[in-house]
């Protein structure tokens, strides 16, 4: 029996809950005051034609005729690699990769950075030069202000934070990063709903349902890796600021939503899929297409763009 990649992804989406859209109930009605793409995972690189599904992203969200982004929100690793043994030559070329696909977004791109988006400063050259090792890089090629920052957009605020702070460790926020969090949310006016990105998910059960990854015996044990290990203190501070409605996030490469304590988290798959080599578990290449309102309420819709990769490894249980 074939199943199409559509049917793949609606099986996928409905293992955990009918994932393929998530929506908070409006007071009252009213047209959004942002509509935003939510991208994740590009790891846009030379191999497997990524730079044309890269492509065929931005062109599924900029032909549709019912809704375009006033703003792309990208949640990391754009890039396949610069961590790791990746020289300054190498981090040029994909960048230069993501510097012309990105001239296809029909929006302006806010981001943050991802595991694969710090630079470990092997063998700089004048155009990467030592200077930028470590967060300075990517954060030049995003735009981004700072590794991690505030903006307000559409009567939002935007909170990005930076799940690699603790670099080469990560998920977890530096004090610094921390107080800098609730300093940022206390001067945040309590009617302004706020709307937080990080790479990692800050709460998933993505990574108990990644393949067997997290088993050991009979437990599921959540490595700090794949999911923020400070995920109890960050929720406490977003107890004390119920204008926290969403979190959105990436990493994970499988999508999922879930609420808590009046919050909402949503891991938005990975744009590469399985890394351009077809669906991860079940979830192709994908997008998420977003509606914010002015009373803390959204429409959040995971969008299959149809890419369709030219060799599929996608991982899956035989049953």
């Amino acid at each position: 029996m074939s199943i199409s990649r559509r049917q793949l992804f609606a099986v996928g989406a409905a293992g955990a809950a009918g994932l393929m859209s998530v929506g908070t109930a409006r007071g009252r009605s009213g047209s959004p005051t942002l509509r935003a793409a939510h991208i994740t995972d590009v790891h846009i690189n030379n191999d497997n034609d990524a730079p044309k599904g890269v492509a065929a992203m931005f062109a599924h969200m900029s032909v549709r005729k019912d809704w375009r982004p006033d703003v792309v929100l990208n949640t990391g690793d754009t890039v396949m690699a610069v961590n790791g043994n990746v020289t300054g030559a190498q981090a040029a070329e994909q960048i230069a990769l993501w510097k012309q696909a990105a001239k296809g977004s029909p929006a302006p791109i806010l981001a943050c950075l991802g595991n694969h988006d710090v630079w470990d400063g092997k063998a700089p050259t004048a155009e990467v030069p030592a200077a930028k090792k470590g967060f300075a890089l990517m954060t030049d090629v995003m735009g981004m202000p700072a590794p991690y920052y505030s903006v307000d957009r559409g009567g939002w605020h935007i909170i990005s934070l930076n799940s690699m702070c603790a670099w080469p460790n990560y998920g977890s926020l530096t004090p610094e990063h921390f107080a800098w969090l609730k300093a940022d949310l206390a001067k945040t006016p309590k009617s302004t709903p706020v709307l937080v990105l990080s790479h990692l998910p800050i709460l998933s059960v993505t990574s108990l349902v990644y393949g067997d990854g997290a088993r050991k015996g009979n437990d599921n044990l959540v490595p700090g890796a794949w999911q923020h290990a400070d995920c109890w203190a960050i929720t406490e501070v977003f107890r004390r600021h119920p204008n926290v409605k969403l979190c959105l996030s990436g990493h994970m490469h499988t999508c999922d939503r879930i609420e808590y304590r009046g919050v909402w988290y949503v891991c938005g798959g990975a744009v590469s899929g399985a890394w351009w080599d077809g669906s991860e578990y079940g979830f192709p290449p994908c997008y998420g297409k977003l509606d914010l309102f002015a009373d803390g309420t959204f429409d959040y819709e995971f969008v299959d763009y149809g890419w369709a990769a030219r060799k599929w490894k996608g991982k899956e249980l035989a049953v």
